[in-house]
Parts: structure tokens; C-alpha cells; sequence
């Protein structure tokens, strides 16, 4: 018993040490390795050409905000630099627990499709009715509108409320019936003052202003998302009621076909694609008990990719082109290709065309268009960082190298050459990858390691949130993508990529010490010293450092075990784990230092 009770107290004391020990790794990981926690930019993505065969999959949608994919069909092709793309609109009938399809047979598969073009306008919900506003000066008064009219001068002062009957007429105080009712709200107190002045003289002032207009109850009915009756005022646009009803069902309404009833009689058609394009609508005065019919859903088209507005469209007629597309969708300048997807006679609909050729093509219901920049470009544009006079960007032909590219950048007196290396976006995401398949690895050793003894249950449970912290924080580290050279390579034989940096380190003196040290500092450099020396003046390690694994980390981001000190190095101690479970901790740890924060050595340049 009593030796179970001390294996119990030896493990909780190893989660202790385990989650400072992750804690302090982290805290001097960051310092001295030079891990960044924004995402560095994806690497270019491959061209792809058309599918060879589509599968019918019926829609079933449920409106789920996840991130767009850019539509592309499905062979790989050569790869051009990512063209930059607006803001992905809405998924419908996306499923949150699988991840985003890649390409157009795979939208066309899983049933789903982007939000409608001008579902924007529903997005903020519910519109609270109200029944008090400002009159709008062209707002044409109608029986129940309210005026306020105040008479002075040589008759007692008087100041009342009146309401437009059902003559559209008002009635004035020693005046009489002044009809108002059609007039716009501008006109109002004009009339009013030349029916006064056949009664009274000069000496009498009077001055008619609309205060309020009636609150009035208009339905709305169709394939909105809450059909029924609204509250609202004669001045609110049509576009305010359908807000109050939800907006437009993405599946079933219509954006193109809405017509206002008023005793069962249409009086006007509204289009909501103009109004989003031209802000143009039909002036609609509404009434009490007026109708707002959302028309059923016309032919639809989705569109994704690398447009401005990558939406679900619906098609003017039965039918549509390629233009009517290309006008509301608007794909970004650098498009040139287009690919769609659809049915012809229940027949499959493969197609890639040129953009001019996609602006003749006859679309119908259920088309799929995907736009994409297939050109490939003869330049990439590099940066340059550190010590450097100049310009901060080149852009240079394909296939140039880093030796060429050194010979046109004038470099500081202070520009250590020795230590010149890139930041490459496709070295950053591989580092990624590798990290996070080795994140998932020890996950999965943690919660399947078992207990050896019941008693040791529950420390084996607080070992495993230890380590889950641990994963948790290591997930989250972005690599910067160093690419590091060996002594004498030949830079002539490394050619540059699009979005690569060249960083070139000023020359420095100074040797940092961190991690598992009693006193993390930053030294002189001292010729012959060696790393353990370096550690010792830094106090010696701690209680937890592993001592056999000392970590010499250059400029460049290279590193070294036990290696010789140069000037300009960080010098990092990790923590000491053991255990059958934690010796994959440190293995994880190793690759996070030498694999996805620390560069990638080209040792065969």
C-alpha cells in the first residue's frame, strides 16, 4: 500500500513539473526560437482542369457560416500564385464537422451551395417595427396620417392634432375641411395656409406640419422565412417588411420576383438584383392591409471562386448566358478561365472555357460556375529584410536564385552575410503539417495509455490535462518557414519562390542563454568558450534541465546539439522528461524546435 501510495505522489509530482516544464519550454521557445503566432501565407495553390464525371446529390440545406473554398474542378495542372479572393459568402447545406469541399464536383456532391446574392440584406435579423417616425417630405398623406395645426395672431392662439379622414380631408378650426390627402407631405402646409386665407386676414398666422403617419399591418406571404402580418408605417419600404419577416427562404423565395397586392391587385413588381446593383426600386407607398408576395425561386446558378461575389444567382427567365453571370458575379481581373458544371438532358455537363467564351454560354437550373487565374505568371516578387539599403521588395523573373538576387541588393556595413537565409511560405506549411501529425500522435498516446493499478487512475488523468495543455499551446504556433544554408553553400544553385523573404542579420556580439538555466541572461561573446561555460554563467541548469541536449540555435534559425557557440547565438536548455509516455513529449518537443520553429538546413547546396 504504502508503495502505491508513493508511485501516486511521484506522479503528481511529475504532472507538476510536467505542466512548468511546458510552461517554461513555451515561454523561452517563443523568446529565442522565433516562432510567430499569426499564420504565415499559404503556399500557391495547383490550377486545376474540369472533372470527367458529376454524381446527383438532392439538396438539403441548412444555412451554416463556414469558409468558402475556391472552386476549382478537380486534375492538378501547373501551379500559379494564388490569386487573392474577396470574402467567401455562406455556406448552405454545409456539414461544421467535415471540411470544406476544394473543388466543384465536391460542392456538387455534398448538395451544397453558396447563401443567395442578396441574402446580406436579411442577415442582421429581425427589424423591430416602429410606429413613430419623421415624415418624409414625399411621403403622400393618406386617411389617418396626423397634422399638427397651430393658429396665431388676432384670434386666440390654438394648437391641435388633426387626422386625415376618410375624405382625405382635415378639419381647421375656423376654417373648415381643407382636403390634404394625396398630397405629398411637403405640400401640406401650403394648402392649408391658401384655404385659411379665404377666411381670415393677415393678422391670422397658421402653420399645418405632418407629425406622425398612420401605423398600418401589411402581410407578407410566400416562401419568406416567417410569413404572416407586420406592424410598420406607410413611409417603410418594402425591403423593411421582409426584414420583419426574416428575409427570403434561401431555398425556396424568389430576390427577383416580389409583387405588392393591394385589394388583390398587383401594384408593383420589384427585382431586389437591381436595387443591389443600381439602389434602383419602385416608389411604393404602402397601406394598411397591403400584400408583400415573395415569388417562388427561378432558375439558380453558384458561383465560387475567385469573384467579388461568389453567391447562389438566380436567372432572369428559364434560362440565362454567361454575361448575366458575369455582371452580378463579377470575377476579380486576374480570371481568365471558367469551369462549369450542370445537367443537360439529365446528362452530365462538364465544361472550361475562356472567360469570353463562358459570357455566350446558355445556363440553366442547377449550373455550378467555378472562376479561376490559370495564367502563369513569368515573375515572383521577393522581400527583403535586416540589414539592407533599398528597396524593401523586387520583383524579379522566374527560376532567378538567391546569389543572383544578393548581387542587387546593397547590404548595411553591419550585414552579417554568413547568416543570410529566406522565410519561405511552403517550408512554414510543411512545418505545420509535421507538427500537427505529431500533436495528433501523442494525443492519441495520452488517452490511450493505460493505468497500470486503479489507484493510479487519477494521476494518469491529471498527467493527461497536462499534456493536452501542452498540445493545446503547441497547436497554436505558427513556423516562420526558415530555410537555413551550410558553410560554402552555392546560393546560385537555390532558386527563389514566390512571397520568399530574405533576411539578412546585422552582425552581433551578444549570446543569449534561456530555458532550463537558473538565470536566463544575454553575454558578450567570448571566443573559445564553451556551451556548458556559456550555461554556467547563466547560473548553471536548473533542477529539470536535460543536460545532455543543449540546443545552439544560430541566426539563421539552424541549430545544433551541443554545438560550438558562435556570436549572434541563442543557446536554449529543454526540460528533462522521462517516462515511456513523456519520452514522446520530448520527441515532439524536438521537432518543434528543430523542425517547425527552427529552419531547414539545405545541406545539399
Amino acid at each position: 500500500m504504502m508503495s502505491r501510495l508513493t508511485d501516486v505522489v511521484r506522479k503528481e509530482r511529475m504532472n507538476v513539473r510536467l505542466a512548468l516544464a511546458a510552461a517554461i519550454l513555451f515561454a523561452s521557445g517563443l523568446t529565442l526560437a522565433g516562432a510567430q503566432t499569426t499564420p504565415p501565407p499559404p503556399p500557391s495553390q495547383p490550377v486545376q482542369s474540369p472533372p470527367s464525371t458529376v454524381q446527383y446529390v438532392p439538396q438539403t440545406y441548412q444555412t451554416q457560416t463556414v469558409p468558402a473554398a475556391t472552386a476549382a474542378p478537380t486534375t492538378p495542372a501547373p501551379t500559379t500564385a494564388t490569386p487573392t479572393s474577396s470574402q467567401p459568402a455562406p455556406l448552405i447545406g454545409a456539414n461544421p464537422a467535415t471540411p470544406a469541399p476544394t473543388s466543384l464536383l465536391q460542392y456538387q456532391n455534398q448538395g451544397i451551395r453558396p447563401a443567395p446574392f442578396g441574402s446580406q440584406l436579411f442577415t442582421g435579423g429581425n427589424i423591430t417595427a416602429t410606429t413613430v417616425g419623421v415624415v418624409d417630405p414625399t411621403y403622400v398623406m393618406k386617411p389617418g396620417d396626423q397634422v399638427n395645426v397651430t393658429l396665431w395672431g388676432s384670434v386666440p392662439d390654438a394648437n391641435s392634432t388633426a387626422v386625415i379622414d376618410t375624405n382625405g380631408n382635415i378639419f381647421v378650426p375656423g376654417v373648415g375641411p381643407v382636403k390634404i390627402g394625396g398630397l405629398a407631405a411637403n405640400h401640406v402646409d401650403a394648402t392649408v395656409k391658401a384655404a385659411a386665407a379665404v377666411v381670415y386676414r393677415n393678422q391670422v398666422h397658421i402653420y399645418a406640419a405632418p407629425v406622425t403617419t398612420v401605423p398600418i399591418t401589411v402581410f407578407v406571404t410566400g416562401p419568406a422565412v416567417a410569413p404572416g402580418p407586420y406592424a410598420g408605417l406607410g413611409s417603410d419600404s418594402v425591403v423593411a417588411f421582409l426584414q420583419r419577416a426574416g428575409g427570403i427562404d434561401p431555398n425556396l423565395g424568389s430576390y427577383r420576383n416580389i409583387t405588392v397586392l393591394r385589394n388583390n391587385q398587383p401594384i408593383a413588381h420589384i427585382d431586389l438584383y437591381e436595387f443591389l446593383r443600381t439602389g434602383h426600386m419602385p416608389a411604393v407607398s404602402l397601406h394598411m392591409n397591403d400584400t408583400i408576395v415573395v415569388g417562388q425561386q427561378g432558375p439558380i446558378v453558384a458561383v465560387t471562386g475567385v469573384a467579388r461575389a461568389p453567391f447562389t444567382f438566380e436567372l432572369a427567365g428559364p434560362s440565362g448566358r454567361g454575361e448575366e453571370i458575369l455582371y452580378y458575379a463579377r470575377p476579380r481581373p486576374e480570371v481568365n478561365y471558367a469551369a462549369l458544371l450542370g445537367f443537360r438532358n439529365a446528362q452530365p455537363l462538364n465544361a472550361y472555357v475562356s472567360v469570353p467564351d463562358f459570357a455566350k454560354m446558355p445556363l440553366m437550373d442547377g449550373d455550378r460556375v467555378g472562376f479561376s487565374a490559370d495564367a502563369i505568371a513569368d515573375t515572383v516578387v521577393v522581400e527583403v529584410t535586416g540589414a539592407y539599403q533599398g528597396p524593401a521588395s523586387y520583383v524579379v523573373p522566374k527560376e532567378t536564385t538567391l546569389g543572383a538576387m544578393l548581387t542587387r541588393i546593397p547590404l548595411d556595413p553591419m550585414a552579417d552575410r554568413r547568416w543570410i537565409h529566406l522565410q519561405r511560405a511552403s517550408v512554414a506549411f510543411s512545418q505545420k503539417q509535421l507538427l500537427s501529425e505529431d500533436l495528433a500522435r501523442l494525443q492519441k498516446a495520452v488517452y490511450t495509455q493505460p493505468s497500470p493499478t486503479a489507484a493510479l487512475v487519477a494521476s494518469a488523468a491529471a498527467q493527461a490535462t497536462a499534456v493536452q495543455q501542452y498540445i493545446n499551446y503547441a497547436s497554436q504556433i505558427q513556423p516562420i518557414g526558415d530555410v537555413a544554408f551550410s558553410p560554402g553553400a552555392d546560393l546560385n544553385q537555390v532558386p527563389l519562390e514566390p512571397d520568399d523573404i530574405i533576411v539578412i542579420p546585422y552582425k552581433s556580439e551578444v549570446v543569449s542563454i534561456g530555458g532550463e538555466v537558473v538565470e536566463p541572461q544575454a553575454l558578450i561573446f567570448q571566443p573559445g568558450l564553451t556551451v556548458r561555460g556559456y550555461i554556467k554563467k547563466a547560473g548553471g541548469f536548473s533542477n529539470i534541465a536535460d543536460k545532455g541536449h543543449i540546443l545552439v540555435i544560430h541566426p539563421d534559425g539552424s541549430t545544433e546539439l551541443n554545438g560550438v557557440v558562435q556570436p549572434g547565438d541563442r543557446i536554449l536548455v529543454i526540460v528533462h522528461l522521462p517516462g515511456r509516455l513523456l519520452d514522446i513529449l520530448a520527441a515532439v518537443t524536438q521537432i518543434l524546435y528543430q523542425t517547425a520553429i527552427a529552419s531547414v538546413a539545405l545541406k545539399s547546396f
